[in-house]
């Protein structure tokens, strides 16, 4: 998750509550200015400001970092709570069709009066296009679900000549095999055994055969007493689950996520400003990029010749795979803030799996020629059932025009301080989505 991973951690603008996503891990503000470290002196402007009660100000700085972050949720509150504190109803509906656009689901909550006060017309149409952001929309069969509320389930993988399925568990520290006439029964595959610590993004390579899985500890991962902390991309042999080879990299973070191609592997940071490259299963990890501007990455996926990185507090980034050039691109009207899970279709469009900005989605993305700008994006699921209030989906897998998603996963449920929550943690469900292709 990012991982929605309960990377997440929280930059406090306590005058005004405003949350910033920003997973744990995330690294130090570096010595040259990033969009991110620009964005986090802008929020403390903002507080100071707030504090001074100069909400003009506060509106100046929060409309500069949503230059830097089109498309970001928290700012979008910012700016709306700003607003309603300089009482500015002009302001607070910009705020509010500046969401409305980007796809986004509010609740103006006791400021509903003070709104329609101000134009009721202009009011009831921006509420009408916010509830339709949060309305339900695609459709999706349930593919298994696992009775393994301690689990913690974040990845899965599907084997297409075998129609097994693969599922990372966080919380127990195992790749779990479903085969395909009992998809309700998981059967243990790899686990702490063979040297995993937590496992998060997965994936079958059908030209090696082989189990790819990413491993890593988190708060929430359980260690043994003197147990040494680590990060690793781990090759299990599809058939036997015999472990091929450990794959690791002095400075790595946390490898989270990867996409696979002809054999070759492609992982992304979640801690560390990197991704990284193997060439081969005989080969070792090599740093692909290292990019200050990085600030969170998750997904990966390759289309229009370019290694495209889910980057859950900036957006997406193309990395051109010829000489290593970096850019963000350029989004349309939906955010494609709070990304987790990504990956393309054959045809090269993105499937991207939203969950650190309201309503949580499956969209794909198409790209422009070039592939430096978003074109056009489609929700193709949102507000299923089994996408639970309390709970996010997080990464998806795709073969055949279809894809195979962890729709609720309970990192909400598994505080970093490792208590229980009262609530009963759910079964954890896969859907199987009809792509179209």
């Amino acid at each position: 998750m990012i991982w929605g991973i309960q990377m997440r951690s929280t930059f406090l603008a306590a005058a005004m509550a405003l949350a910033l996503p920003a997973m744990a891990g995330a690294q130090d503000i570096p010595a040259e200015p990033t969009p991110q470290s620009i964005a986090l002196e802008l929020f403390d402007a903002a507080n100071r400001y707030i504090d001074q009660e100069d909400y003009e100000g506060a509106r100046r700085t929060l409309e500069a970092a949503l230059d830097l972050k089109p498309g970001h949720s928290a700012i979008y509150r910012g700016l709306f709570i700003v607003a309603r504190r300089a009482d500015r109803p002009e302001d607070a509906f910009r705020a509010l069709e500046g969401m409305a656009r980007a796809g986004i689901s509010f609740d103006p909550g006791n400021a509903v009066a003070w709104l329609q006060a101000a134009d009721q017309a202009r009011y009831a149409a921006v509420a009408a296009q916010l509830a339709a952001n949060a309305a339900p929309i695609g459709q999706a069969e349930r593919f298994a679900v696992i009775d393994a509320p301690d689990a913690l389930i974040e990845g899965v993988a599907k084997d297409i000549e075998t129609d097994r399925l693969f599922l990372s568990s966080v919380a127990s520290r195992e790749i779990l095999l479903l085969e395909p006439f009992a998809r309700d029964e998981p059967i243990v595959f790899a686990d702490r055994e063979d040297g995993l610590w937590s496992v998060f993004g997965l994936a079958v390579d059908d030209r090696t055969r082989v189990v790819w899985a990413a491993s890593g500890v988190v708060p929430q991962t359980p260690l043994e007493d003197g147990e040494e902390e680590g990060t690793a991309l781990f090759a299990f042999d599809l058939m036997t689950g015999d472990l091929f080879r450990r794959y690791e990299i002095e400075g790595a973070g946390q490898i989270a996520d990867f996409v696979v191609r002809d054999g070759i592997v492609y992982a992304s940071d979640a801690r560390e400003p990197r991704i990284y490259v193997l060439n081969s299963v005989s080969g070792d990890l090599e740093v692909l990029v290292e990019d200050a501007r990085f600030v969170n990455l998750q997904g990966l996926a390759l289309a229009r010749g370019a290694l495209y990185a889910a980057d859950y507090a900036m957006g997406i980034w193309r990395i051109d795979l010829g000489d290593q050039s970096v850019s963000l691109v350029r989004n349309g009207s939906e955010s494609l803030m709070g990304i987790d899970g990504l990956l393309n279709t054959r045809d090269g469009r993105l499937i991207a799996v939203r969950n650190g900005t309201r309503p949580h989605q499956v969209m794909a993305i198409d790209l422009d020629r070039d592939g430096y700008a978003v074109e056009s994006t489609e929700v193709l699921l949102r507000g299923h059932p089994d996408m639970g209030a309390n709970t996010e989906p997080t990464l998806v897998d795709l073969a055949d025009g279809r894809g195979w998603l962890v729709a609720n996963s309970a990192w909400p449920q598994f505080p970093e301080d490792g208590s229980t929550p009262e609530e009963t943690r759910p079964a954890t469900v896969i859907l199987e989505l009809d792509l179209g292709e």
